[in-house]
């Protein structure tokens, strides 16, 4: 099987080559044209900092490499593991930090402060300090109201959990001045550029409250982002051995939509599919003890049903989540149908307990809410007509292109010479997001709005590596060709700023 280790990652190679030479050409639409296409990038990217980029790749490739291989000798330490994968949240946080340095003017970190003051390209900060920072009680009150009347795009689609973390954010930062006072000083330079670049477009001076919690906005989708790989690599040591964790998890950090979409929302979201679909995974595996023990099992799942719950304040891309979640309980062969039911409800106790905390804190009712989201949402494609036929075949290949192509064909490689192996929360997904496929429910955007899919995806990825007898040069050649897709896309596209 060794001997089809070089084979597969000259493929990998090619499709790397290949893929980076046609978005370069031009030639190939980045969507369906007429209807959604991603924008290129005309400027050049600096030579040091792509080189400041790849160094870092290859780091951190070392790193991967080195966990890989300590993570496959046999030992009852279950530090050992933890100081691991401590180890690897510290170097992913770093190497994503590392990554934007490789773009363009305006495309690396400056984007920090740009994504989410430009109202094209969020637009819930600017709801937040000029229509709920002065009262935001009153505003989240009033939001099943308020919610009627916007439009299909970001604000109507969406519950108010960004405002209000804008809103929080920007009030900690008035409150707080010494605190706004270190991060304004502790911004890296080109973010410290780009917000006196929004002064001069806007002709007015930027609070120093409102830099600063700009910058912790971005700063937390960093961390959630790149914080994605423990979660990760939880759930697939539910089934798999620590090595073949390792190797999914590591490869976290390298995608290129959690790179290109920062620091949008979107980017964080996989923190909280993955610590869901994680507790809900152990929940159904964890067999109870006398004593608390007992309370381990549905304390898990309803951990679970709350992140969830937790998640639906922001977006309501984590229904399809709570099925999949479901799914992966319905599917644990080693319970009884009792006990597989039963973490259900329990997962179903821990949702509707923060949806009723959140409802008598603020006074909203979400499910007005968020059947107005659906009612814009649906409203959304009939102002913007999709073609189904034309997306049904786009959606696949960009989602593969967003976790990037050498992951895709290690995790392929896992589910056809070994689908036994593979955990079952990879097959659930599949089935829901093939569901949503054929049913159109995402037209569009889909390296954006199936980010949060992503990691029970990359449970595939260390079956197939160890399937063909890959090692730690395997795993570190991977993370090499990761990187370099990512760094030619981030040349080439943007995705962050309006169309």
């Amino acid at each position: 099987m060794k001997r089809k280790i070089g084979p597969t990652l000259a493929a990998s190679a090619i499709l790397v080559a290949g893929l980076i030479a046609v978005v370069y050409s031009g030639k190939v639409p980045l969507g369906v044209p007429g209807e959604w296409e991603w924008l290129r990038v005309k400027a050049p990217p600096p030579i040091l900092g792509l080189l400041i980029a790849f160094v870092g790749v290859a780091a951190y490739g070392g790193y991967a490499a080195l966990g890989y291989r300590a993570l496959g000798v046999p030992s009852r330490r279950g530090f050992r593991e933890t100081s691991w994968v401590a180890g690897l949240l510290a170097s992913a946080v770093t190497l994503q930090v590392l990554i934007p340095m490789g773009a363009a003017d305006e495309y690396d970190l400056t984007k920090w402060a740009y994504v989410h003051y430009f109202h094209g390209s969020t637009g819930y900060y600017h709801v937040a300090k000029e229509q709920a920072a002065a009262d935001p009680w009153k505003f989240l009150a009033d939001y099943p109201a308020w919610i009627q009347g916007q439009d299909s795009l970001h604000i109507g689609t969406h519950p108010p959990g960004l405002i209000a973390m804008h809103c929080f954010l920007i009030g900690a930062m008035e409150r707080r001045r010494a605190a706004a006072d270190f991060l304004n000083a502790a911004m890296p330079p080109p973010v410290t550029v780009a917000f006196r670049q929004l002064e001069a477009i806007e002709r007015k001076p930027l609070p120093r409250a409102d830099r600063a919690a700009i910058y912790l906005a971005s700063l937390i989708t960093l961390l959630a982002c790149a914080g994605t790989v423990a979660p990760l690599y939880l759930l697939a040591r539910e089934s798999l051995p620590p090595q073949l964790a390792w190797a999914s998890a590591s490869l976290w950090p390298l995608a290129p939509a959690l790179n290109l979409f920062q620091p949008g929302a979107d980017a964080a979201y996989p923190l909280l599919s993955a610590t869901a679909l994680a507790a809900a995974a152990w929940a159904s595996r964890i067999r109870g003890t006398p004593g608390l023990g007992t309370w381990a099992s549905p304390g898990m799942a309803m951990a679970s049903g709350a992140v969830m719950a937790f998640g639906m304040v922001f977006t309501l891309a984590f229904l399809p989540i709570g099925l999949i979640v479901a799914l992966v309980v319905l599917a644990t062969r080693s319970i009884s149908w009792p006990r597989r039911l039963g973490t259900i409800a329990w997962i179903g106790v821990g949702f509707a307990g923060v949806v009723a905390a959140g409802w008598l804190a603020t006074g909203a009712d979400p499910f007005a809410v968020w059947a107005w989201n659906l009612r814009h949402h649906a409203r959304f494609y009939l102002e913007y007509p999709r073609s189904y036929f034309a997306w049904l075949l786009v959606n696949p290949i960009e989602l593969a292109v967003a976790a990037g192509l050498p992951i895709v064909v290690w995790g392929v490689i896992g589910a056809v010479a070994d689908r036994r192996y593979i955990p079952r929360a990879a097959w659930c997904t599949l089935a829901v997001l093939t569901i949503v496929n054929l049913t159109g429910r995402n037209m569009g955007e889909t390296a954006r709005l199936w980010m949060l899919f992503l990691p029970p995806l990359f449970l595939a990825v260390g079956v197939g590596l160890t399937r063909l007898g890959g090692g730690s040069r395997a795993l570190f050649a991977t993370v090499l060709l990761v990187g370099i897709q990512t760094l030619g896309l981030q040349a080439l596209i943007q995705v962050v700023y309006p169309v």
